[in-house]
């Protein structure tokens, strides 16, 4: 009886480790997803992710310069109902430009997210995104397709990759 109890705690143990590989949801990506598109007209290719909470998806695409010490960072929030069309307004949308860790620009942006695919079993989504920040001039503007995986909250997800 006493093997059977400690082989039970050895299961039981195994199965609470296991379920902690990376925080993601149930069956998703430990890596980000793919981002590719243009930002002011340039190539812009970086890491995606999104964070299903409730009933709101945020989609994330995230770029280190190749060059310089900063990172740009294009994100989207929208009430989510499924893969439809969404438009996106100044509230829900920024562009960002984060410099040496702690400066940057980070303006509202508006524009249009369009989910083409969201797969729950395998926690996909996958779409494209075009934004607009009209407040800097001459505007930010940066668009392009995506392919990520989703995660139940920003704490599970793999930013900083």
């Amino acid at each position: 009886m006493r093997n059977v109890a400690a082989l039970v705690g050895m299961v039981l143990a195994s199965a609470v480790l296991g379920g902690c590989s990376g925080g993601l949801l149930p069956g998703g990506q430990a890596e980000p997803g793919t981002f590719s598109g243009t930002w002011d007209g340039a190539a812009w290719n970086g890491r995606s992710y999104a964070v299903l909470h409730h009933d709101t998806m945020t989609v994330v695409g995230h770029r280190k310069d190749p060059q310089y010490y900063y990172d740009e960072y294009i994100v989207v929030q929208v009430p989510f109902t499924g893969p439809g069309t969404y438009a996106v307004s100044e509230s829900a949308g920024e562009l960002k430009k984060l410099v040496g860790g702690d400066a940057g620009q980070f303006p509202p942006a508006a524009g249009t997210l369009v989910i083409q695919r969201y797969d729950a079993s395998s926690h996909t989504v996958s779409g494209q995104v075009t934004l607009r920040a009209t407040s800097l001039q001459p505007a930010w503007e940066a668009s392009g397709s995506f392919d990520a995986p989703v995660y139940s909250s920003f704490d599970l997800a793999p930013r900083g990759r």
